[in-house]
């Protein structure tokens, strides 16, 4: 076990280490900088602008640039942003705790109405449960996030009125409670839009599961001592498919993280999301690349710890390593 986690982390180090490059020199690639629209302006002194650039070595090689960055990161410095002038590491302090909460509970959510549509497909394959979850699934899965975070708008807040249109909170709860049910409120419908598709892929995925374990011994034996098929699919069955589950677990983060910047973009959420990309237009490379960084370490935490869990539960693979 130790020498699966220490190969994971040497893989999840150098996987970190591309992709942080690749981004800093695709950014780097793009005509002009953070700075072009300052020099555009003429607003400022052109001795000033010299020594803006010189601060922030906008004029080194690139390699020694990435190199310099590294060697910050490695000291805890995340760098100073150009657009707000402020440490990255106190801007993300302040937004990373929203993107946190609301990827949780899309997670949550996802797991928790998908796992039971799962094992009613699997309950009775080609049946009218599996035939309807299948087609909502499907139609769920092939709708833009956009579009549906518009169209929930439109309905549940415009037209119907009953849910806020956007934001976290409204400053108008005195009480704690109130406050938790006025964050509640604001946080439904980014979190369906960034659970349903989740919903409609791993609904799928566990009848998968679920149905090809049913094939196998313990199924067979289970059967035979009068287990209805119900009753085996929620208990023995969800055990038994518990494994590709945890797999699957570990690949969503990376979506999560992905959607949640339309999402926040849409429903002016002041979280990560939002705040990638306003610095992408910003041309803002020491925000750009923090959040690189905190997406990359995300997704990568999320697969070593499903790949461990795996070879901890599965015992082909524990007894394989």
């Amino acid at each position: 076990m130790r020498g699966r986690v220490a190969r994971r982390l040497a893989v999840s180090a150098t996987t970190l280490i591309l992709v942080t490059l690749a981004v800093f020199a695709l950014l780097n690639s793009l005509p002009g900088d953070a700075l072009s629209d300052v020099e555009d302006d003429r607003a400022l002194p052109a001795a000033y602008l010299t020594a803006l650039r010189a601060q922030y070595h906008l004029d080194d090689p690139l390699l020694t640039r990435y190199a310099r960055w590294i060697g910050d990161v490695a000291r805890g410095d995340l760098g100073i942003s150009q657009t707000e002038q402020r440490p990255v590491a106190m801007i993300l302090a302040e937004r990373l705790p929203v993107s946190v909460a609301l990827n949780a509970a899309a997670l949550i959510v996802t797991f928790t109405i998908a796992v039971p549509l799962g094992i009613l497909g699997a309950w009775k394959p080609g049946g009218r449960w599996d035939r309807l979850g299948s087609t909502v699934a499907t139609g769920l899965y092939a709708v833009p996030v956009f579009w549906m975070a518009l169209l929930l708008q439109w309905v549940f807040s415009i037209r119907l009125g009953w849910l806020p249109l956007f934001g976290t909170s409204t400053d108008l709860a005195t009480t704690s409670w109130g406050r938790a049910g006025d964050a509640i409120l604001h946080g439904i419908l980014p979190v369906v839009c960034l659970s349903y598709g989740g919903v409609a892929y791993v609904s799928r995925f566990a009848r998968t599961a679920l149905i090809e374990n049913a094939g196998d011994v313990p199924a067979r034996s289970a059967r035979a001592r009068g287990v209805s098929a119900l009753r085996f699919t929620a208990t023995h069955g969800i055990a038994q498919a518990s494994v590709p589950l945890l797999t699957l677990l570990g690949f969503l983060i990376p979506r999560l993280v992905g959607g949640s910047i339309l999402v926040e973009q849409i429903f002016g959420i002041p979280g990560l999301g939002q705040l990638m990309l306003s610095a992408i237009l910003a041309r803002d490379l020491a925000v750009v690349l923090a959040l690189t960084l905190v997406s990359g370490v995300a997704t990568l935490v999320g697969v070593t710890l499903a790949d461990l869990l795996v070879a901890r539960f599965d015992p082909r693979v524990h007894r394989a390593g």
